[in-house]
């Protein structure tokens, strides 16, 4: 049974989405850095799936982008960097697994102005990216983590080990069932088996979500790039990260 969600909760994460739009809406007119294209793209998916999921969640449609309170736009301009779309990136993704873990849990009392925040800022962050990445950039390696599982006080994960993901004809990785995008059986068995060899069992909602995951990581591969899955152990848990590399 997944836990209750609180109005403080929701509150706090519309407090710092509401910020992550602010730095994004303002910055819409600068540049992508030369490192920041797949970060961008991992921003902008991640926003939009996570409002898709709340959306879900309170039964309600997602901001209307005609509707967005844009910030104004900064007058000096910049560039935006990757490793700090990265981070932004990372910290959605993780609002997604928290707001997963409690699907099925009904929002509270007084939730409405919270929730309608979260959308809100998602919408600014997704148009902001949109527009950001207007002008053609290359990209580079960039990484993402998501947490597998609990392997004990210090997971014992080989980090130089390496999944190497590309779409081709040879080996497909996506397919479309009812309209919706997935991962191919086959996609599926080569990221359960890379991890199977790190002794990190996939079961119930850590394969889906590592699923999810790896099929918005390979829909967010830049052209002329493979998607490279790798492994972490350092902070005790085995966490995954996402980067690309130029196609050999």
């Amino acid at each position: 049974m997944p836990g209750q969600i609180t109005v403080a909760e929701l509150e706090k994460a519309a407090r710092n989405l509401e910020r992550l739009a602010q730095f994004l809406g303002e910055r819409r007119a600068w540049t992508l850095a030369s490192d920041a294209e797949a970060a961008a793209i991992s921003v902008r998916n991640a926003a939009a799936s996570l409002a898709a999921l709340l959306a879900e969640m309170v039964g309600r449609e997602t901001a209307a982008p005609e509707k967005l309170r844009q910030p104004d736009k900064l007058r000096v301009s910049s560039t935006v960097s990757g490793s700090r779309l990265a981070k932004f990136a990372e910290f959605i993704d993780q609002l997604q697994d928290w707001f997963a873990s409690h699907h099925g849990s009904p929002m509270p009392p007084d939730s409405d102005e919270a929730v309608s925040s979260i959308l809100h800022s998602l919408a600014v962050a997704e148009r902001s990216i949109n527009e950001l990445m207007k002008p053609p950039v290359a990209a580079a390696d960039v990484s993402q983590a998501v947490v597998c599982g609990d392997l004990g006080p210090v997971a014992e994960v080989d980090m130089n080990a390496r999944l190497v993901l590309e779409d081709s004809v040879q080996t497909p990785l996506l397919q479309v069932f009812r309209g919706v995008a997935e991962l191919t059986p086959q996609a599926k068995r080569l990221v359960e088996d890379f991890f199977a060899k790190q002794g990190i069992e996939l079961e119930g909602n850590d394969r889906r979500r590592i699923h999810d995951k790896t099929l918005r990581w390979i829909q967010s591969t830049p052209e002329g790039h493979v998607l490279v899955i790798k492994l972490s152990g350092l902070s005790g848990r085995a966490e995954a990260y996402s980067s690309y590399r130029p196609k050999q």
